[in-house]
């Protein structure tokens, strides 16, 4: 049995395991929510982080996989944490629990008599590479997706203070302007 047979065979349980340990960053009042609610509408976080788990975890075994679609789920997976304004250690620091989950389930199983010892050891130690490959990408996309979180704060603030400028000019103006309603014509 090779590594990606001896993962597949574990996959749901592997997934939920790591999209728990996910979950469990979130604070005490929304995790609960986001476990338990599978409605996408309602629990967008929840089902986004389910949806690129599992694209990511079969990337992580080395089934193939698009690298767009790769991309993708780890950039929808990032740009959630991004907005939450989650410090980098915990928005990307979540993609490395896999590893965690891995070493638990499938590192034991490896080194057990009657696998072919090195090479799944080896198909192993690539499969641990993978995930510090994600780790790296995701890093750059949250420098990304913060840096893009911060232009949109200032053009909101840029907006928002123009219409306050715009306002105070226009109040300046009608209190300097001279009272004309009100006179008579002089004689």
């Amino acid at each position: 049995m090779d590594i990606i047979e001896l993962c597949s065979s574990q996959r749901d349980e592997l997934v939920a395991r790591w999209v728990n340990l996910f979950f469990a960053s979130y604070p005490l009042d929304s995790k609960g929510f986001m476990r338990t609610s599978r409605d996408r509408f309602a629990n967008p976080v929840g089902e986004t982080t389910r949806m690129a788990a599992e694209v990511l975890f079969d990337a992580v075994i080395g089934k193939d996989a698009s690298p767009d679609i790769v991309k993708s789920a780890l950039h929808d997976l990032v740009w959630v944490r991004a907005v939450q304004d989650m410090p980098p250690s915990k928005a990307v620091g979540a993609l490395y629990l896999l590893k965690d989950v891995l070493r638990g389930a499938i590192l034991p199983e490896c080194q057990k008599p009657g696998h072919a010892g090195a090479d799944i050891l080896n198909e192993y130690l690539a499969m641990e590479s993978r995930v510090e490959s994600l780790g790296l990408m995701a890093l750059d996309m949250y420098s990304e997706a913060r840096e893009r979180v911060f232009r949109i704060r200032v053009e909101e603030v840029k907006r928002s203070q123009a219409a306050v400028i715009r306002l105070a000019k226009l109040r300046r103006e009608q209190e300097t302007a001279p009272e004309t309603e009100n006179r008579g014509v002089e004689e």
